[in-house]
């Protein structure tokens, strides 16, 4: 078949997802035009014969595997005219959200015997689990007026935890120390090394091993996303089915159905890991916790990752609320609500306390704002063998500043104890005087 060489470019950019295509021949290069109005340029099958004939060498469909978040890729598909007279080929602005420059195709489009090639480009910008994009190519082929090439695939990160990089502890135990195991693993790189780790208190401590095989698939696996899963996969088949209703309507060819292509439901496969066991000494302060661990790798260009461990210790000490305070003991926090700055106020919390060989004392505190007062008052009457009662006021003195301690801007209470088992207590407090 004799092949002869043409230039054909049509650059479609596509917004969401950085999308080109273009067709590329060789010779001719004409001026790029504008494109007008579709009706204007879509081609249209004469009214009688001979005609081109469209036809795609291999698939329409190039899935690439698993690309990395910011990585670029291209691919070209082949297409030839077997028909017994020019195919005239377009690529509508109607069929991309993108921005498009056309080359003119000259006056007789892909001759017969012909062969050309259409090249998709993309970029991964879109951190989303899977990525495709796809472009139209209209014709005057009668049997074949448009047909559809796709690109797709998934996105796989360079460093990743499945279920999360915030870990919620809870109340810590009194009996044991507490421990939690997550998994690091990557979908890009097939091997790498834990070369540092490093953590916010000396009352964590990690240990880690690397992970092979049917291990590292089961515990890299994420079973807190399998029911959504199903669910979205339902979905995407019911979207899949529409869509091709529509594209069956306008006369469409695209690939015919290729489990290869099939990405719902699916998730990058894991390539590497390493299991992490962190281990949560006895010995934190009374309240809130929140301590990080922080793993470097030797993969290079890639910054450490970081995992958060937050909870809350009860202990030997505990307080409790009355009516009227806000307390919320799960988040060691005092909520004392909304006040005219010129009353103050003053509220109180019960501390029950283990016995041990002296009295409960406060010996120092780190207070924020710093105007707040304390004072921690032994409850005579109270008797018990094994606890001790006191009250523990918290005051916002009168006259101060209107002022607003919520969210993220709350204030905090610190208190350093002389109790063997509970040296420090730590809640935050939140208010808006005005």
């Amino acid at each position: 078949m004799n092949l002869r060489a043409m230039v054909i470019v049509v650059f479609l950019v596509l917004v969401s997802g950085g999308l080109m295509v273009h067709f590329r021949q060789q010779s001719i290069k004409p001026p790029e035009e504008e494109l007008v109005k579709d009706e204007e340029v879509a081609p249209k099958p004469a009214a009688h014969g001979p005609y081109g004939k469209f036809v795609v060498i291999g698939k329409t469909a190039h899935n690439f595997g698993v690309m990395e978040h910011g990585k670029k890729g291209s691919h070209e598909f082949k297409i030839r005219n077997d028909g017994e007279a020019p195919l005239k080929l377009v690529a509508l602005k109607r069929d991309h959200t993108c921005q498009c420059t056309l080359g003119s195709l000259g006056t007789s489009g892909l001759k017969p015997g012909e062969e050309t090639t259409v090249t998709l480009s993309w970029e991964i910008k879109n951190p989303s689990t899977r990525f495709e994009h796809s472009a139209k190519i209209r014709t005057d082929d009668p049997d074949r007026p448009v047909t559809t090439f796709r690109v797709l695939g998934m996105v796989g990160k360079r460093l990743a935890v499945k279920t999360g990089l915030d870990v919620n502890i809870g109340r810590l135990s009194e009996k044991e120390p507490t421990q939690r195991v997550f998994v690091l693993h990557s979908e890009i790189v097939d091997d790498f090394e834990i070369t540092k780790v490093e953590t916010s208190s000396p009352l964590l401590e990690v240990t880690t091993r690397p992970l092979k095989g049917e291990e590292l698939q089961e515990a890299a696996r994420d079973p807190t996303n399998e029911e959504a899963v199903g669910k979205k996969l339902m979905d995407e088949k019911m979207a899949e089915m529409e869509k091709t209703g529509r594209a069956k309507e306008e006369g469409g060819h695209g690939d015919d159905h290729d489990p290869e292509n099939d990405l719902a439901g699916k998730s990058p496969p894991v390539k590497s890991g390493h299991e992490i066991k962190v281990v949560l000494q006895q010995g934190f302060p009374i309240g809130k916790f929140r301590e990080t661990v922080t793993l470097h790798t030797n993969i290079p260009d890639t910054p450490p990752i970081s995992v958060t461990f937050q909870g809350s210790r009860v202990g030997p000490i505990e307080l409790l609320g009355t009516p009227g305070t806000g307390w919320s003991p799960d988040e060691s926090l005092l909520r004392i609500g909304r006040f005219r700055a010129q009353d103050g106020k003053k509220v109180r919390l019960l501390v029950f306390s283990k016995k041990f060989d002296a009295t409960l004392e406060i010996t120092e505190a780190h207070l924020s704002p710093s105007f707040l007062k304390y004072e921690l008052v032994k409850d005579e009457n109270f008797k018990q063998p094994a606890r001790e009662r006191f009250d523990l006021w918290i005051e916002v003195p009168a006259g101060q500043a209107p002022v607003s301690f919520t969210g993220e801007s709350g204030g905090s209470i610190v208190l350093h104890t002389n109790h063997p088992e509970a040296k420090v207590i730590r809640l935050g407090i939140e208010f808006v005087s005005y």
